[in-house]
């Protein structure tokens, strides 16, 4: 049995067909957003001063330099995300006090934004004590001249400590289109 041209040319035109309809449906299949989890610990040292302070120092206290660092390796992420074509986000911040060891455990979910911004970094105020949410709330407006050409400051944590010594802490990312537009 000999194959004609005709047949040849149809056999060809059918496997085009099959590869055409294969990559329009590869291309419109939703694609998984990429996430990645970072998460660190720290611990105040005992002899510590003021270390109820010290314990939601999740960046860094003006006063020794002293904290977790939170918001600068967040930030690292969420830059590093954007060289790699990608508007980076926020998706869940979780925090975890324990009072009696003095210890912060903190995880958070970045991944590409939903809203097309790109959320590139995030800041965070907070008080600890007796007036927390008083003092912490008092604090966001100054928080948000900070980062320099920051806009679209939104909460993504409202955190208060469940037990323990009390704190009241706000998380709040933001972008920065001037340097880091969205793609």
């Amino acid at each position: 049995m000999e194959i004609t041209q005709k047949q040849t040319k149809i056999a060809i035109g059918a496997a085009l067909v099959a590869l055409i309809v294969f990559f329009v449906y590869r291309s419109r299949k939703p694609k998984k957003l990429k996430t990645i989890t970072i998460k660190d610990t720290y611990t105040v040292p005992p002899g510590t001063p003021n270390m109820a302070d010290a314990l939601h120092a999740f960046e860094r206290r003006k006063s020794d330099g002293f904290g977790g660092r939170m918001s600068t390796k967040i930030n690292e992420a969420l830059r590093k995300m954007h060289a790699e074509g990608i508007n980076p986000d926020i998706y869940d911040l979780k925090v975890n006090v324990d009072s009696k060891k003095y210890k912060v455990d903190w995880e958070a979910t970045l991944g590409e934004s939903k809203d097309g911004k790109a959320y590139v970094g995030m800041s965070t105020v907070g008080s600890a004590g007796t007036g927390a949410d008083a003092r912490a709330k008092s604090q966001i407006e100054n928080m948000k001249t900070w980062a320099k050409g920051a806009k679209d400051y939104t909460l993504v944590l409202d955190f208060v400590n469940p037990q323990g010594i009390y704190i009241r802490q706000y998380f709040y990312k933001y972008t920065k289109p001037s340097e880091y537009p969205a793609h």
